[in-house]
């Protein structure tokens, strides 16, 4: 079972509580000055959906709203939340309940190559962990899990 232990811990709808690092991400991302101070004032929400028995839907409302379908370890071309062309794979190790997302710029994009990891914390808040290895740059969100 390719999402074993997924709905237990990851899905649900969750609110974010706490950024850190987010503006240097957003600076890294090439977000101008007023841009970047409204993301950061957007109440963001995150529902995350099994669907399926190897498919995760994501709905981000934010400064802009994201809903996409993925499938378990396989490679799909994406657009990230600044319009730029990537290519995407998502894995879910069941042992560690992580949500790995691993994305890389196509050809001719503006993206940047990044790897995302959501997990629980033992706290119960859920950790978005987003890392640009060729900026040396991680940015940390914490959302607290609402009641359906």
């Amino acid at each position: 079972m390719a999402l074993q232990g997924f709905t237990e811990s990851l899905a649900g709808k969750w609110l974010l509580v706490k950024n850190e690092g987010f503006d240097e991400y957003l600076q890294a991302m090439g977000v101008g000055y007023i841009k970047r101070k409204l993301a950061l004032s957007f109440n963001t929400t995150m529902e995350m959906i099994k669907e399926g028995e190897d498919s995760i839907r994501i709905i981000t409302k934010s400064a802009k709203n994201m809903d996409t379908v993925i499938k378990i370890d396989e490679e799909k071309e994406e657009a990230d939340p600044f319009d730029n062309k990537i290519k995407v794979k998502v894995s879910w190790d069941p042992a560690t309940k992580v949500l790995k997302t691993e994305s890389y710029p196509l050809e001719g994009s503006n993206a940047k190559t990044a790897l995302v990891e959501r997990k629980i914390l033992p706290d119960g808040q859920m950790l978005m962990e987003v890392t640009l290895p060729n900026d040396n740059l991680v940015c940390k969100r914490y959302f607290q899990k609402q009641d359906s």
